[in-house]
């Protein structure tokens, strides 16, 4: 398997490259350091080129920030490494990541999992989706179907297959990345969610993502009202239509 690991930072965000590295080094992970984009360093072409605030409006309920802008394109551009590198997978990284001892267990493990996955979620945030069926991959790790997904970034497995999809429906951005990602049923996505939680937030806030804000921007409550009716009612469609899970073999 040909996979690597990357970590999104900003050149200027030293202290948390070092809290990452020292993250990773002690589980023995080997990674790449791949330049966050700075949303509000972008030129008005460059905006124009993967944004438009009207296919926002239609489908999120308020204008994106640029720190939203740039976290999806920092995703977007390690989903095109994935692709452009001839890449089996890639474990993705925010820089605000806490590793557990269960991801070291897991490294060994995605390799012996069949082609059938798109993108293995390994974080989230505060509110935890239930998860559904699932398979044992030893040592107490489990994958799961999940018809929800948490709306966090912070660490996931992406497949080849996985970062077509989203590089082919990812622009212009419509949605926050983590938004984004909950609507993996438009992109025919197999996501999937381990447990336990292999990735942890460091307890502070992303630099890449000025989501902080988010609650702070002027938005219509009736149109976050129907989005969220929309969203809510194509979920129930596709409780009965998760993706089944992928094989596992121990000995692989």
């Amino acid at each position: 398997m040909n996979w690597r690991v990357f970590v999104i930072n900003l050149d200027s965000s030293t202290e948390r490259l070092d809290k990452v590295s020292q993250e990773c080094q002690r589980l023995g992970i080997e990674f790449e350091r791949v330049s966050a984009t700075r949303g509000s360093d972008l030129s008005d072409d460059e905006m124009a080129q993967y944004y438009d605030a009207e296919v926002n409006r239609r489908h999120y309920f308020k204008q994106l920030n640029a720190g939203e802008i740039g976290c999806y394109l920092s995703h977007y551009f390690c989903w095109k490494k994935i692709v452009d590198e001839g890449l089996d997978y890639a474990l993705i990284l925010e820089d605000d990541s806490k590793l557990t001892d269960e991801l070291g267990l897991l490294l060994s493990k995605v390799p012996k999992l069949s082609r059938d996955w798109d993108y293995l979620k390994l974080s989230t945030g505060s509110n935890i989706p239930a998860v559904q069926q699932g398979i044992d991959l030893g040592d107490g790790i489990h994958l799961h179907q999940g018809l929800k997904l948490s709306s966090t970034t912070t660490g996931q497995f992406v497949s080849a297959e996985g970062a077509k999809k989203l590089i082919d429906t990812a622009l212009p951005i419509r949605r926050p990345v983590d938004k984004d990602l909950q609507y993996w049923f438009e992109k025919d996505l197999r996501c999937f969610v381990v447990k336990p939680i292999p990735v942890l937030m460091g307890g502070f806030d992303s630099d890449i993502d000025n989501s902080s804000v988010r609650a702070k921007v002027k938005h219509s409550l009736w149109h976050k009202l129907s989005l969220n009716i929309d969203y809510n009612l194509k979920l129930w469609q596709h409780r009965k239509r998760l993706p089944a899970l992928p094989s596992y073999q121990a000995k692989r």
